[in-house]
């Protein structure tokens, strides 16, 4: 039996006049209308053709997606710092003594002293006012709130540490504070540095 060789396209067509009568195909094209009837498959070529625009078009876009993806962790980082001291600001008033916000230890149990806030901060309640979070309790949990390390993408710098909360509201005694969220490193495209400043009234603002 002769073989015929494999066709480079398929054509869907072909195949209907080969296995329908004349009046079956009429039939079917009035139906499907005449562009499905004679539409055409693509070759190997055409497909690698399309692979190759897609990957040119992901190439191009790659930078811009990174430079969002930084964006989107730099404004999560300063939405998170500025609720974190909201909350500190709120917890000192509720509770009637001082409340920090500061660089964590290596346990995240503790304020040190370095300015440097890469490793992640902490909110403590310190009812003694010497500047370190006290013991915690099963009933009064300490510290209160606990975030991790920064994407090394970003530095996260505070002026002064710890930031204190008084039972008044406002921010210790050494005027404001400036906690500064920039990028690392070489950075990224249209990458801005931001700040938080905690004034001496205890008012936050960026």
């Amino acid at each position: 039996m002769k073989q015929t060789a494999c066709p480079s396209r398929f054509d869907f067509s072909v195949m209907l006049r080969r296995y329908c009568t004349s009046d079956e195909y009429e039939g079917l094209k009035m139906y499907l209308g005449a562009k499905v009837i004679s539409q055409r498959g693509v070759t190997l070529v055409e497909i690698l053709i399309v692979v190759m625009i897609a990957l040119i078009m992901a190439t191009l876009a790659a930078p811009s997606f990174s430079s969002f993806m930084n964006n989107s962790r730099q404004s999560s980082v300063q939405s998170q710092l500025i609720a974190d001291l909201n909350r500190a600001r709120s917890e000192a008033i509720k509770r009637n003594s001082r409340v920090l916000v500061c660089n964590a230890n290596a346990a995240l149990s503790d304020c040190t002293t370095s300015t440097d806030w890469n490793s992640g901060w902490i909110v403590c309640y310190d009812v003694n006012a010497d500047n370190a979070c006290d013991a915690t309790s099963a009933s009064n949990p300490n510290p209160m709130v606990v975030r991790p390390s920064i994407h090394s993408i970003l530095s996260l710098s505070s002026s002064i540490t710890p930031v204190r909360f008084n039972p008044t509201g406002t921010q210790g005694a050494s005027g404001s504070v400036t906690l500064t969220i920039a990028p690392s490193g070489s950075g990224w495209d249209g990458a801005v540095t931001r700040t938080l400043v905690v004034s001496a009234t205890g008012n936050i603002s960026r």
